[in-house]
């Protein structure tokens, strides 16, 4: 990482499911908002776990001495395109800065493009900055915005979801170009 931190990115693993549980424990309610289930809780992480609907194209956890520093995925779950997945990542409040995200992020992506997948959608609240800044890295646009959507738990304040999404092609021809020079 930027400040020199070794990590390990790997495909998340069936025995990986007390670690999560844990990750999403540390998580401030309001960065899984972006998820449809409650995260934090047993069940609706078990079922996500080892529900065989539930479809994941890929699922990334960045391990950093043996503790779960940052979870992504890239699903088609509830989209009904098949040229388009959705992209979901949650980096450690702690472990924000040093790249982790950018890094994870662009994976993702990258097998987005190795499977075909032309769209990539991705939804997240207009205060998180952070991640905002990867989205404005690769020219992502905002679809649509829904005006005061969804409520934080803890402050009970009302904030915009907003769906964006990216044309992998676009990636693609970036891609080429730089391989090309």
């Amino acid at each position: 990482m930027k400040d020199k931190t070794t990590i390990v990115v790997r495909q998340l693993r069936q025995e990986d499911l007390a670690a999560v549980r844990r990750f999403f424990s540390r998580i401030p309610k309001s960065d899984l908002l972006i998820y449809k289930d409650d995260v934090s809780g047993r069940e609706p992480l078990e079922n996500w776990f080892l529900s065989p609907s539930y479809r994941k194209v890929e699922d990334l956890v960045a391990i950093k001495d043996g503790k779960i520093i940052a979870k992504g995925t890239l699903s088609t779950e509830g989209l009904f395109w098949p040229h388009a997945a959705e992209v979901k990542l949650v980096v450690d409040p702690e472990c924000r800065g040093n790249g982790l995200g950018s890094l994870m992020f662009n994976l993702l992506l990258f097998e987005g493009l190795k499977r075909h997948f032309q769209k990539i959608i991705v939804r997240y609240l207009n205060d998180n900055l952070s991640f905002i800044k990867i989205l404005n890295h690769y020219g992502f646009e905002p679809e649509s915005v829904l005006n005061y959507y969804v409520v934080d738990e803890d402050t009970r304040d009302q904030k915009d979801l907003v769906v964006a999404s990216y044309d992998l092609q676009t990636w693609e021809r970036r891609f080429e170009y730089y391989s090309y020079i």
